[in-house]
């Protein structure tokens, strides 16, 4: 049986559902609520999708919230909500600095850009993560990107931070401190590795436990 001391709650990165965690959940030793972003209803920032996860979620303070890619930084925004316990980020970024890659190369010209056309490219790649991308709701992945340099990252007084990154990330660039690195790994971190990152969060677990950040 998995521990379920601490309530975790883990959002999917842009374009992807919780089906992206299938092969990390096999790694947990505790359990953890997978969710997926609202359905989309016109939003334009990250504060309103964080809003929203909130309410159809119920998230309440003290809880722990991460996050894949954009999923992480709309855990960053739900810090700024609700008082957590921690945020933790798996391969996503604390400001629009550390992204770069398609991710910023689609926020300047997604007005512009046929989101359906990249969707159709994309999906056309043998990864799961990029079939979902295809399928996903282009009137949402253009308001985010569209939003992102517009983004203020991490507040100051956020909960604590933990965060699991691959060496090799070309979408948001690695951290050269305060996190965990996987050495040769991109940007799926939760897909492509999914042992490392399930002994991560289960050792972010046990400290949350014991009290110790």
């Amino acid at each position: 049986m998995k521990d379920n001391t601490n309530k975790w709650h883990l959002l999917p990165g842009l374009g992807a559902d919780s089906s992206m965690y299938d092969l990390l959940n096999k790694e947990l030793s505790f359990e953890i609520d997978f969710i997926n972003c609202p359905k989309y209803k016109g939003e334009k920032t990250f504060t309103a999708i964080a809003e929203r996860v909130i309410e159809e979620n119920c998230i309440e303070e003290g809880d722990i919230v991460g996050g894949s890619s954009l999923g992480g930084i709309i855990a960053i925004e739900i810090a700024r909500q609700r008082k957590l316990k921690a945020v933790v980020l798996i391969g996503s970024a604390i400001s629009p600095a550390e992204v770069q890659g398609i991710l910023s190369l689609l926020a300047p010209l997604s007005v512009i850009t046929p989101i359906s056309l990249i969707q159709l490219v994309v999906g056309k790649h043998e990864n799961i993560v990029t079939k979902m991308f295809a399928k996903a709701d282009s009137k949402f992945i253009r308001a985010m990107c569209q939003y992102l340099p517009k983004w203020s990252g991490v507040a100051n007084d956020s909960a604590p931070i933990f965060r699991i990154h691959g060496q090799r990330d070309h979408v948001i660039l690695c951290p050269k401190a305060d996190c965990e690195i996987i050495a040769n790994a991109g940007h799926l971190l939760a897909v492509t590795h999914a042992k490392e990152c399930g002994e991560y969060l289960n050792k972010i677990n046990r400290q949350l436990t014991r009290g110790s950040i």
